[in-house]
């Protein structure tokens, strides 16, 4: 009876036992179902299957073709490879010649201003542009600066290139702005070498200021044209004045009326004090003497020949009831042709000034160039900026690489659903 109970209990403590294995086993279960799946594998635990290693090398993949491998070739080409730029600068502003009466006019009303800032504007884009890229052709081979042999490739500029090619290289290297509030105008050039980045620097300033110089020559060689045709019309004019004023004075038998006029004067004046002294002689007289006494009758006899003289030389300067032309009349005729000489003269004269400044107006250099910042010898390469370009490059491709990555993390869990 007592072993039959004694099996009893060791069969209850066996269930017991195994009830407790199975629990445990459970709960083991249910806290690695809990356990939060592995975001590369996808698996659970240490269980991975195939789908999930050949994802996870996918993204290992991923990131070496898209984020590693482009740092290292931009850090391989920034760091040993890509060849040293030197920068020039240069600072300068506009400044006028002395100015004019126009150029005070307009800065009274403000055109001034704007047309410094307009040739301000034209001198960073002619900076920038073809046109001045073929002028320093011609007299530096710009070309060959940029394409020497020991310039890395990427950076060198091909000979064989059109020249379309070189302008838009050229723009990658020359950098100019303008300031409208100071009106500064900031010029840099880069070149491989600090000689050749100096050069470039010191030619296009110089070729800046003749084309802002010639910007208005073509104006001013118009008013020189202009005054000097005015020029030849009134000496042409006065020719002709001249002409007609020594015809007059032949015409009329006189230089000048009014010196003839002045001079038949004076001597009326002296006849007419002959005269007074003549006739206060026969006064003198009296009743003493008889008027046919032979003093008397020459007395008088002078005293008609004065008022003689006296009425024919007034009727020279001037008498209506006179046959011939007076001395008024003949002075009438001078009077228009020397009024007519008068205006030749004077305009004659005005055109003569307007003509010599017009010829010193386009001699004058009218704009300058005043550098404040001068071009110097550059001492160390300040381009490329290696770091921050290798941050450039390498950011983005990280970013890339992140957004690729997250979606197909997406992608499959949302197929594993």
């Amino acid at each position: 009876m007592s072993i039959s109970v004694g099996s009893d209990i060791v069969v209850a403590e066996d269930g017991k036992s195994r009830a407790a294995a199975v629990a445990r086993a459970l709960r083991r279960a249910a806290r690695e179902a809990r356990m939060p799946a592995s975001i590369v594998s996808g698996g659970t635990g240490f269980r991975r299957t195939r789908k999930d290693r050949l994802f996870t090398l996918g993204l290992a993949a991923s990131f070496v073709a898209i984020a590693l491998l482009p740092m290292l070739v931009v850090g391989i080409y920034y760091g040993l490879i890509a060849s040293d730029q030197y920068a020039s600068e240069a600072r300068f502003s506009l400044r006028s010649g002395e100015p004019g009466i126009a150029d005070m006019l307009g800065g009274l009303t403000g055109g001034s201003g704007s047309q410094q800032t307009q040739d301000s504007e034209i001198i960073v884009e002619y900076a920038r542009s073809r046109t001045i890229l073929q002028s320093l052709q011609t007299e530096i081979d710009v070309k060959q600066i940029f394409s020497r042999d020991d310039i890395d490739y990427f950076s060198r500029f091909k000979k064989d290139k059109p020249i379309e090619s070189l302008v838009r290289y050229w723009r990658k290297r020359v950098d100019a702005h303008y300031e409208k509030t100071s009106g500064i105008i900031t010029l840099e050039v880069r070149a491989f070498t600090p000689q050749d980045s100096l050069l470039l620097t010191e030619k296009i300033i110089d070729r800046c200021e003749k084309l802002v110089n010639d910007l208005s020559q073509r104006s001013r060689r118009d008013a020189l044209t202009q005054s000097e045709q005015e020029l030849h019309r009134a000496e042409t004019q006065l020719k002709a004045a001249t002409a007609d004023m020594r015809e007059a004075q032949n015409s009329q038998g006189v230089l000048d009326a009014t010196v003839e006029a002045e001079a038949l004067g004076k001597v009326i004046t002296l006849l007419r004090m002959d005269l007074a002294k003549a006739q206060q002689q026969i006064a003198g007289q009296g009743n003493s003497v008889s008027p046919d006494a032979p003093q008397v009758r020459v007395l008088n006899s002078r005293v008609q020949i004065l008022e003689d003289q006296i009425a024919k030389y007034t009727a020279q300067i001037a008498d209506k009831n006179q046959g011939g032309e007076s001395l008024a009349d003949r002075k009438r005729a001078l009077d228009l042709r020397q009024t007519d000489l008068t205006v030749a003269m004077q305009r004659y004269v005005m055109a003569s000034i307007a003509f010599e400044n017009a010829r010193l107006d386009l001699e004058t250099q009218k704009v300058y160039l005043v550098p404040f910042v001068q071009p110097m010898l550059a001492t160390r390469a300040t381009y490329p900026k290696r770091l921050w370009y290798w941050f450039l490059i390498c950011g983005p491709a990280l970013a890339a690489w992140g957004i690729i990555a997250g979606g197909a993390l997406l992608v499959r869990d949302h197929m594993a659903k």
